[in-house]
């Protein structure tokens, strides 16, 4: 056995194990914790996965860390949330030592990306910790883990004790960064009902961000051990350097030096560091006092610390040195105005000390350049969609995942927060513009939005959770009144999409869970249940007449569901995971849009591959949605922040319309001559279709846009700035 032992890592690279010979290991990616993490494929499924080996053979042959090995693997196997890396199978290899499979992610770690840029802007920060704070709200909160003691299941809280910047993936997506928590491996449980937390006194951790109360293994370690480490990390990341003057990134620090000063030394005010005087005082407040040295005087929990981010003044997040730098003058931000549009008297006149600015309407829409006018640029769109739309009232660009949500749904709406917009009006002379007609505040950031053929109904999801059935609910809202009518409860993971049946009776919803449920929506009965996916389900669309579905996901495949019997065909010729499909309107091509770059046209009844459209002339990057115009046109959209129109008879490329600053994440056609687009810069495009023409762009939200839909010329989008809002 030695000969695999971890220090030669590399003895293992070829070598495959588990069911089957399930698993090769391809690659030595690290090591972390009490594993070895390799890179490898899963033969069964063809995909590349991270697995996990216990690193030392003395491990591998101690019962008492061994049972710690499997109970790390049933606890990650238990936290189901986009913000903890997901744990997919367990075993053992033929010499006995333990693993388990989890996601591959593809991107860098927090402290990759301090190492390049060690100072983070304060949007940044706050997005990420955040995400973070959903994700540790999860397992603070606790999961529920079978005992075989007692042959019951009991919640366990879980502590994770560990975090750092290396223990924080960022990922790319149409969204922007998503950040996952990583490596539990040396997490603290501790049973609700449990005699004693005191399982070891051991220290487990890492000096440089544990709490006070780690160093000392008699004092119990909680779930703001946590919060205290987050706010190592919040200093960090907003000034450059730890909270002791150490100066680590240039001088060695001891352990000692560190349990010292964790223990002992009041951390330096944050805006003592040269560069963070601007930052707000009520930032300031919530990183000092994460890091008080008496747990009681910390937040009391995550959500508590991720409302405080989100509650940082606006008038505060004004004064920030990007914004200062950027509008360097009136004048210059005048002058950047004009290169996208004519500005109005109004905003010709607006300075940052105007009285004027106080929100006068609860959208904006701007008249657009020439389609074939280059995009604006990151510097421009926040001049646009950040300093100036600021002055109104309402920067809210980080991603508001962890507000205080009660144990069951408010049956009213609480008041929306004021748009970040300043009053506009379009040209005059057009008749067929869109407006705000209104605007739902729901409980967390929204992932889709449907609108009932009547519009009478909007429903809903979202990320929040029901910590008490443990279940991501959908929400039905009386569209008239914002009142909820009702929650469909049975997702045990976030639902990204929603379709509805032409009567609007027939709801599908598609999950993170791997499922697809069908709901009467009068009724809130979930019908039926659809399983075959073996990865997150990305998007749904039923048929009119409600007996088809295609469903996407991120497990490559496109499935086309018959309804009255439950069966599905399979097409898997993509390359990577699929994120938008769309039926033709008479049902006889399906497309789908993949991070393979590819769009993918198949026979709407047999599932054959007939075309597939992106080479050459196609999208440079993942697509990311796909749409059929009411006379048969497809229309697909790019992380690229590009947007195609084809002939999906021939798979001509008819046009390409630029005009987001950043990845289109949404697209439906509002009618046959336009189609409204979705944008992660804040933005809803709406464009001729037929010549390309840009002719309207809607501002209002202040985080990125992730759902549009459309019923009877009345646009639907929803937003990480937990609202959805309504366009007539």
């Amino acid at each position: 056995m030695s000969q695999f032992s971890s220090n030669q890592p590399q003895a293992w690279i070829g070598r495959v194990t588990g069911d089957d010979n399930r698993y090769r290991l391809d690659q030595y990616l690290g090591g972390g914790g009490m594993g070895d993490v390799f890179l490898a494929t899963d033969t069964r499924l063809g995909k590349s996965v991270a697995l996990k080996l216990l690193k030392d053979p003395l491990i591998a042959n101690d019962l008492d860390l061994r049972q710690r090995f499997e109970r790390e693997c049933t606890i990650c196997a238990a936290l189901k949330s986009v913000h903890i890396v997901q744990v997919s199978d367990y075993g053992v290899t033929s010499e006995g030592y333990p693993f388990y499979v989890m996601e591959y992610l593809q991107g860098q770690t927090l402290g990759q990306l301090l190492s390049t840029q060690p100072r983070l802007s304060i949007e940044q920060t706050c997005s990420i910790i955040t995400q973070v704070c959903a994700g540790l709200r999860l397992a603070h909160e606790g999961v529920m883990i079978w005992n075989r003691e007692t042959n019951a299941s009991e919640r366990i809280k879980v502590v994770h004790r560990d975090l750092k910047p290396d223990n924080i993936f960022l990922l790319p997506t149409t969204l922007g960064q998503l950040a996952k928590i990583i490596d539990f491996g040396i997490a603290k449980i501790y049973s609700l009902h449990a005699e004693s937390t005191h399982t070891t006194s051991i220290f487990l951790g890492t000096c440089h961000y544990a709490s006070p109360e780690q160093f000392d293994g008699w004092r119990a370690v909680d779930e703001r051990s946590d919060i205290y480490s987050l706010g190592v990390i919040l200093y960090e990341m907003l000034s450059g350097t730890d909270p002791f003057g150490f100066d680590f990134h240039h001088h060695p620090v001891t352990n000692t030096a560190w349990l010292t000063a964790h223990a002992s030394k009041p951390p330096q005010p944050l805006r003592s560091h040269p560069g963070c005087e601007p930052i707000p005082s009520a930032l300031d407040a919530v990183v000092m006092r994460c890091l008080a040295k008496l747990p009681d005087q910390r937040f009391a929990s995550v959500a508590e610390l991720g409302t405080a981010l989100q509650g940082i003044s606006t008038a505060d997040l004004l004064s920030l040195p990007l914004a200062a730098a950027q509008l360097h003058s009136h004048a210059a931000a005048e002058t950047l105005i004009r290169d996208v549009s004519e500005p109005d008297a109004t905003l010709q006149n607006l300075s940052p000390a105007s009285p004027a600015l106080l929100p006068a309407a609860d959208a904006s829409v701007a008249p657009s350049p020439t389609i074939h006018r280059q995009r604006p640029s990151r510097r421009l769109l926040w001049l646009l969609g950040g300093t100036v739309l600021a002055l109104s009232l309402g920067f809210y660009a980080v991603f508001r995942t962890v507000s205080q949500l009660p144990s069951t749904p408010s049956r009213s709406v609480r008041p929306v927060l004021p748009d970040p917009t300043v009053a506009r009006t379009i040209d005059a002379a057009a008749t067929d513009s869109l407006a705000l007609a209104a605007s739902f505040a729901a409980r967390s950031p929204v992932r889709a939005a449907v609108l009932s053929p009547d519009g009478q109904t909007l429903i809903s999801s979202g990320d929040d959770r029901d910590a008490a059935q443990l279940v991501y609910p959908i929400t039905v809202w009386d569209a008239t009144t914002q009142q909820v009518r009702l929650t469909l409860n049975h997702h045990t993971d976030t639902v990204q999409s929603l379709s509805l049946s032409s009567d609007g009776q027939l709801l599908a919803s598609g999950s993170r869970d791997h499922t697809i449920h069908l709901w009467h929506v009068t009724t809130g009965e979930l019908l039926q249940t659809l399983t075959g996916h073996s990865a997150p389900v990305t998007s749904v669309v039923l048929s009119p007449d409600g007996q088809t579905l295609v469903s996407g996901s991120e497990d490559k495949t496109v499935r086309r569901w018959d309804l009255r019997t439950g069966t599905s065909r399979t097409a898997a010729e993509h390359t990577g995971p699929v994120h938008g499909v769309a039926l033709s309107p008479n049902g006889s091509l399906i497309a789908s849009g993949s991070e393979d770059k590819t769009i993918k046209l198949w026979d709407g009844q047999t599932g054959e591959l007939l075309r597939t459209l992106g080479e050459p002339g196609g999208h440079p990057q993942g697509v990311s949605a796909v749409s059929f115009s009411p006379e048969g046109r497809l229309a697909s959209a790019s992380w690229d922040g590009s947007i195609k129109l084809w002939n999906p008879a021939t798979g001509q490329l008819l046009q390409t319309l630029d005009g987001h600053a950043e990845q289109v994440t949404s697209l439906v056609f509002v009618d046959a001559q336009t189609l409204a687009s979705a944008s992660s810069d804040r933005t809803i495009k709406l464009w001729d279709a037929q010549t390309g023409e840009l002719r309207q762009t809607l501002l209002g939200h202040a985080a990125p846009i992730v759902s549009l839909s459309c019923w009877a010329e009345t646009l639907v989008s929803g937003s990480r700035d937990t609202t959805i809002k309504l366009w007539r």
